[in-house]
């Protein structure tokens, strides 16, 4: 069976931002978004050994149509700092360099790219007519329990880069009640 890894690239790049802190490289150039996200994504990759990495990304237009609906959709939310966003072009060319994908579309968030691609997954048969896929969502956001069926499993980063919480169908069911159909 192929292993697809879906990662939430927003949800760990700001666990890496924020656990990694002020690090830069000689020139002042900020890196410890990034660096927090390859400890976290590599550490993830090497236990799974996928045979396909995708990070789907938040595009800057992906609340767009929620606020029309919902003006105060994640209107708590504090902005991060300047040297966050001067961080993704870097994180950008690391992903490519590892040969993962990086896909961002306007007006979508991470987690509906991260639903459609599971989905698509789920649909793949192989010659058996069975699921040719097992995926694994990384991320941090709870709303990605809803992906998870028989095929997608969910890794969620509770704190640190370790401290990852495995959840299937069957966790689900048991720590929140919530039973899949």
């Amino acid at each position: 069976m192929k292993r697809l890894v879906l990662i939430d690239g927003k949800s760990v790049f700001y666990r890496g931002y924020y656990a990694m802190g002020a690090l830069s490289l000689p020139d002042g150039t900020p890196t410890g978004g990034v660096y927090g996200f390859a400890a976290i994504a590599m550490e993830i990759v090497k236990k799974l050994n996928p045979t396909k990495v995708v990070v789907a990304w938040d595009s800057k237009t992906s609340i767009s149509k929620r606020r029309a609906l919902y003006p105060d959709y994640k209107a708590g939310r504090v902005k991060p700092e300047a040297d966050f966003y001067a961080q993704i072009p870097l994180l950008e060319t690391l992903i490519h360099d590892l040969g993962w994908a990086f896909i961002e579309l306007d007006h979508y968030e991470a987690d509906d790219i991260i639903g459609t691609l599971s989905l698509e997954a789920d649909k793949t048969l192989d010659q058996n007519g069975k699921c040719e896929y097992e995926t694994f969502i990384i991320s941090s956001d709870l709303d990605m329990l809803q992906i998870v069926d028989e095929n997608t499993h969910m890794w969620r980063i509770l704190k640190g880069f370790t401290n990852i919480e495995k959840i299937d169908i069957a966790e689900i069911e048991a720590k929140y009640g919530i039973k899949k159909y």
